[in-house]
């Protein structure tokens, strides 16, 4: 069993794991700048009367559930806040609950338990129709709901597929990392030098074609990291353990595997205006009314994504 049959949100538990802050960048390379909804969050938590329960879902590192404790906290207020993710998570360092494991289709908890919802970037990913069965079926009768949805035509989505493209374009369907490992395992089994100048030369020279074919690609700041180490290893391949050398390939191939599938699930779950209309219709029809639906931006006018505001039927 692979591992990503054994653990379908491996790529995400690893993110987690790493205490990864909920920072989405915007803009060029070079000059991105940090994305926080923190304003938002907190006039939508201002809201919520004390004492109440509130979910966060696809909660990530939970950024989110910390907003809400800020919230109650500035309000003099207590909430009891919970956050779930599809991901296996850390533990909390904040005064909220996170749970891991946890599929927004199956939510483990009674009907009518929570007083408010949020969601950053997050319902989106799962199948949104159960999980909209499901947010409703555990919030308490006009209990509201914040989702900030991804958008087809975002910066973030736009940024994705061209960061996508630029690591495909460098790895070559492949060939660059597996002209790396023979080089190595040529320093490793075969002692003659014209074997292994003839696998460096292989290697120096598919780093060479990547680097042509990447450019001056704006924006691909994860293929251009992932050449300048493949670079290293192409000019001082001499210099290196070939068993270090290895293990720090087989690494990296993880790491790419990893922030690929993210990007790729990223992209998946955008919504462009016919999607959006039919998850707003699937809300209604797990009795959320749909109270507002606008796109929103950043503080440069940046298309960020889709803001939702719900409320479950009394």
């Amino acid at each position: 069993m692979t591992r990503s049959e054994a653990d379908a949100s491996w790529h995400w538990s690893d993110y987690w794991r790493g205490a990864r802050p909920e920072v989405l960048t915007t803009g060029p390379a070079g000059v991105r700048r940090p994305f926080e909804a923190r304003a938002m969050w907190l006039s939508f938590f201002g809201q919520i009367p004390p004492g109440s329960r509130v979910l966060d879902l696809a909660t990530g590192g939970g950024q989110v559930a910390g907003y809400a404790c800020e919230a109650a906290r500035l309000g003099e207020r207590a909430f009891e806040v919970v956050g779930v993710d599809y991901a296996d998570l850390p533990q909390s360092k904040g005064p909220f609950s996170l749970v891991g494991g946890v599929r927004l289709e199956q939510l483990p908890f009674e009907a009518e338990t929570f007083d408010a919802a949020s969601s950053q970037f997050g319902i989106e990913y799962a199948d949104r129709r159960a999980a909209l069965s499901e947010l409703a079926r555990v919030l308490k009768p006009d209990a509201p709901v914040l989702l900030l949805m991804h958008h087809e035509g975002s910066v973030i989505t736009r940024q994705a597929r061209t960061e996508l493209a630029a690591l495909q374009r460098v790895e070559g369907g492949g060939a660059l990392i597996r002209l790396a490992r023979q080089t190595f395992r040529a320093h490793q089994t075969n002692p003659a030098s014209d074997k292994i100048r003839a696998a460096e030369t292989a290697f120096r020279k598919a780093v060479g074609r990547a680097t042509s074919r990447l450019g001056d690609e704006p924006g691909a700041m994860t293929a251009r990291q992932y050449l300048a180490f493949m670079t290293d290893l192409s000019g001082r391949a001499g210099a290196y353990r070939p068993e270090s050398a290895l293990q720090s390939l087989a690494q990296a191939e993880t790491a790419n595997t990893a922030w690929r599938r993210r990007q790729q699930s990223q992209i998946r779950s955008a919504l462009d205006e016919a999607a959006m209309s039919d998850f707003l219709a699937h809300a209604r029809d797990c009795g959320l009314t749909v109270e507002e639906k606008t796109e929103a931006h950043d503080d440069h006018g940046a298309l960020i994504g889709w803001r939702v505001t719900l409320k479950k039927t009394g």
